[in-house]
């Protein structure tokens, strides 16, 4: 028997229910991540917007600043260029000029910058306690700039309103605030001043220098620094009562052109002078001295004065000076006066301060130029406070760190600051020095070389860092009136010195500058080596006589500026130069850089 189908009454089959249900789940659940879906869309969409413009925020800020702080070194190298008072403080009209600059290129950049409210000033200075930069803000004079952008007004129709969102409906809001801020500053700087100290320095002011200057203004300037030395009222250190070394008459030496005496006999000239004279026993000051000793007796290695020479001493100075003079070209030829023994204590044998200690006094040129100039740079650096800081290295033959003076008078040291924010005592220590003060060569190469270990330590040496500051540009300042002639026995330039590597001016692949002179390849050496340290190098090239092919070519190897010093027809002339380069390289500050460990504006 076939068996019977059971009728179905409209009961479905447990698999097809089991399907539809899925179905249902499904579309419920699709509908949902579409939900989420889109949510991560629209926060992806207004997360890259923020990020975007948060991006071109900071880069507007960034310029911002930045142009504003150049702002601020414009105004200072204006004032170097015009010899004007360098402080500038927010309500100058550099400051002024710095605001509109921080909201002009913010505005280039498409972003909003109030000049009022959103640009402030501050002062950078070094704290030696902690070694950090600290910042002042609203101190003087400024060398700080902060630009502040926002976007954080509710109201959507204002410059600064929030960044509106896309899909802030999705999130729960339609606007978001944003800032941005930039803070830049210009740098300060850690100083050495590279002094040519060698005989040289004396040239404008000796009667050779008749012919390159008039002969009237060369005996104006010898008459001046006898002067100096009689109105110094300088003393014999070891004579009771005080007896001064410089009268106005020496025997028949009473006149300022001199008296002329034809004959060549040295000790016939010596005794018809008068140089040999004797006060009487009965004298009640100075029995039995010398009426008229040499006037110079030179100083101890230590710088302590000597007392006044003994008979012998003095008649063998004389006689030196009688001799120079007899021999005398010019129209001081056999001439014994003022001006004739000037000149020849500013000659290369007599001129150090082992031989002739009160030199330094007087104005001999064109070292005295040159102490001015110095004077007047550390005055400006005075005025700029900026945090800048100086050491002092001369050189002749020989360099040395001028950190500590004694020369019977004065006692000073910066033996453990050798770079030092104390610039009057660098000021006093570099005027009380003369020209040949150790001996007369030009050693350029060996004061680079002591520049570079102040700053940044010896070379040979991994454990002497130099006493620049962490966070100042290693400068120097390096000058000549001359031509390099010293180097050390045996030097020779290394084999893999490539010339072109500093001196393709032109940018053609070869060197503009080369010489085969051993004493200025190492010169330029040593500069090369400081520069390699992060060194900038200005230099500044005195008088017709200096070498200004090389220090063109240091400068432009260390990234510093090269001030020619021609000199002119006069002294005064040449002095003015002078003064206006020092006002130059002392204005010449870094390019602003940007803080960026400073994130947040500062209230």
């Amino acid at each position: 028997m076939r068996p019977t189908a059971l009728p179905q009454f409209g009961i479905r089959p447990l698999f097809l229910t089991r399907q539809n249900s899925r179905r249902g789940i499904i579309v419920v659940l699709t509908g949902f991540l579409l939900v989420v879906l889109f949510a991560f869309m629209a926060l992806t969409v207004d997360t890259g917007r923020i990020v975007l413009t948060e991006t071109e925020m900071q880069n507007a800020v960034d310029a911002a600043a930045l142009a504003a702080s150049q702002e601020i070194a414009a105004a200072i190298h204006n004032a170097g260029q015009n010899g004007t008072n360098p402080n500038v403080d927010p309500n100058s009209i550099a400051a002024e000029a710095a605001r509109l600059m921080a909201a002009n290129v913010a505005d280039a950049n498409g972003v909003y910058v109030d000049p009022d409210s959103d640009v402030k000033f501050g002062k950078r200075r070094y704290d030696p306690d902690t070694g950090t930069w600290p910042i002042e803000w609203g101190g003087t004079p400024v060398n700080v700039v902060q630009v502040v952008a926002r976007k954080t007004n509710t109201d959507s129709g204002a410059p600064d309103a929030q960044l509106p969102l896309a899909f802030g409906w999705a999130v729960g809001r339609d606007q978001v605030p944003l800032q941005a801020t930039a803070t830049a500053f210009v740098e300060a700087r850690d100083m050495v001043l590279v002094l040519d100290f060698s005989g040289s320095m004396s040239d404008d002011s000796e009667l050779r220098a008749i012919g390159t200057f008039s002969q009237a203004d060369v005996e104006a300037g010898l008459d001046t620094i006898f002067n100096q030395l009689y109105e110094s009222n300088a003393v014999w250190p070891d004579v009771s009562p005080v007896r001064p070394k410089f009268t106005l008459a020496f025997g028949e030496i009473d006149t300022a052109e001199g008296t002329y005496i034809s004959s060549d006999d040295t000790n016939y000239i010596f005794s018809l002078l008068k140089l040999d004279e004797e006060y009487p026993s009965s004298h009640p000051d100075w029995p039995g001295q010398l009426k008229y000793p040499y006037p110079q007796a030179g100083r101890y290695s230590n710088g302590t004065p000597k007392g006044m020479p003994s008979e012998y001493t003095s008649k063998n100075l004389w006689k030196g000076y009688i001799n120079y003079v007899k021999n005398l070209g010019g129209p001081y030829h056999k001439k014994y006066g003022y001006r004739t023994l000037c000149d020849y204590m500013l000659q290369n044998n007599q001129m150090k301060w082992t031989v002739s200690e009160d030199l330094w006094r007087t104005s001999h040129y064109p070292f005295h130029a040159v102490k001015n100039g110095a004077s007047l740079f550390l005055g400006f650096l005075n005025d700029l406070d900026f945090g800048d800081e100086v050491g002092l290295v001369s050189y002749g033959t020989y360099a040395v760190w001028e950190t500590s003076h004694y020369d019977g008078e004065v006692s000073l040291d910066t033996s453990t600051n050798p770079i030092t924010a104390n610039y009057a005592m660098i000021d006093t220590i570099q005027r009380r020095h003369q020209a040949g003060h150790y001996d007369v060569y030009t050693g350029m190469g060996e004061g680079m070389l002591k520049a570079r270990e102040m700053l940044v330590g010896a070379a040979n040496d991994p454990n002497d860092d130099g006493y620049v500051r962490y966070g100042a540009r290693p400068t120097v300042i390096l000058m000549t009136d001359g031509q390099a002639n010293k180097s050390p026995g045996g030097w020779s330039l290394p084999g893999n010195f490539k010339w072109k590597d500093w001196t393709d001016y032109d940018g053609d692949g070869n060197a503009d500058y080369t010489t085969g002179d051993r004493n200025k390849q190492y010169a330029f050496y040593e500069a090369t080596e400081a520069i390699k340290r992060g060194v900038t190098i200005h230099t500044l090239a005195v008088g017709a006589g200096a070498d200004r092919d090389i220090m063109r070519a240091i400068a432009f190897a260390g990234d510093g500026v090269f001030i020619s010093v021609p000199g002119g027809s006069t002294v005064a002339e040449m002095e003015s130069q002078m003064l206006d380069a020092f006002s130059q390289i002392a204005a010449k500050v870094p390019p602003a850089k940007l803080v960026f460990e400073l994130s947040q504006p500062e209230d």
